[in-house]
């Protein structure tokens, strides 16, 4: 079983929500998905500066059957063949599916998978420690403790219930991110000297400055490098200049993606725009996500 050690090592660098793609009669297209790990690598992706999400929420996995998400993570290995550090989205409401994906996951290689809780129910502590506790029976994958709360029941999980959570053997990261400021930032400076932390949260520098070196950004499916220069300025703690370019960039990619997410659900189909514009394979999405909705003026 990976160790918390082994995944600080490998938890640094920008966190890619890999997308997901589908043919234009909307069946999974596990090449053009495979294909767009192997583009990110060629273009620069190595451990240090990248690390890669398969069929996370980025990845539409809320839209596809069990056995899909299966062969696109089962593609998503072979394409990267243990280069870049990888998370598999294993979220499901059946504790099955969720058991399956992990053995699916440690089988291909996949270094941690997203462990949440069973998102379409109320929350409560007792019903996710229990999650937890009964997936980590049946493999030996390691786990980052997700604080998934922007999706299904909106729960924002306490740094209690992520400590208790990383009592389980397979816990040795946490993906943390809250709508609350104050939880968002006190969880980063809880978690660092504890476990391996990604940043899901708006603030990559600062979330860096506290130790938190992954950080996460759908950009790198079509424009890795800009990411990459920002970690390069993070790494060398060059906070000013890596804000300024952050901003630079983010502001007008978050106001067209910002007014797309107002409009539809989902998170590949703001992503699909860019991709077409970098002259990428994109595909279709699936709804209740509506591609028509990005204009020509975005």
């Amino acid at each position: 079983m990976i160790t918390v050690d082994e995944v600080r090592q490998k938890l640094d660098g920008v966190v890619i929500p890999l997308t997901t793609m589908f043919k234009e009669d909307g069946s999974l297209d596990a090449d053009s998905t495979a294909e767009n790990v192997a583009w990110i690598i060629d273009q620069g992706a190595v451990q240090g500066n990248t690390v890669f999400i398969a069929v996370g929420s980025g990845g539409d996995f809320t839209v596809m059957s069990t056995e899909e998400r299966k062969l696109a993570i089962r593609a998503i290995a072979e394409a990267n063949a243990g280069r870049i550090p990888t998370f598999a989205s294993v979220q499901s409401t059946d504790i099955r599916t969720t058991i399956e994906l992990c053995q699916l996951c440690e089988e291909v290689g996949i270094d941690l998978v997203q462990m949440s809780s069973a998102y379409y129910y109320t929350v409560t502590k007792g019903d996710i420690v229990a999650w937890v506790q009964e997936v980590a029976k049946h493999t030996d994958v390691g786990f980052a403790v997700y604080s998934h709360w922007y999706s299904g029941s909106k729960y924002d999980m306490t740094m209690d219930v992520a400590e208790e959570l990383l009592e389980v053997r397979n816990s040795v990261a946490v993906k943390w991110g809250s709508p609350a400021i104050g939880n968002y930032l006190s969880g980063i400076k809880y978690f660092v000297p504890k476990v391996a932390v990604v940043n899901n949260g708006p603030l990559s520098i600062y979330g860096h400055m506290l130790g938190a070196k992954a950080w996460v950004s759908h950009v790198p499916n079509f424009y890795p490098q800009i990411c990459w220069k920002i970690h390069e300025l993070l790494t060398a703690g060059m906070y000013g200049e890596a804000q300024k370019l952050f901003d630079e960039f983010n502001g007008p990619y978050g106001a067209i993606t910002g007014r797309i997410r107002e409009t539809t659900a989902g998170e590949g189909v703001f992503v699909r725009p860019w991709l077409e514009a970098a002259g990428r394979p994109s595909g279709p999405s699936r709804l209740p996500s509506r591609d028509d909705v990005v204009t020509d003026e975005d």
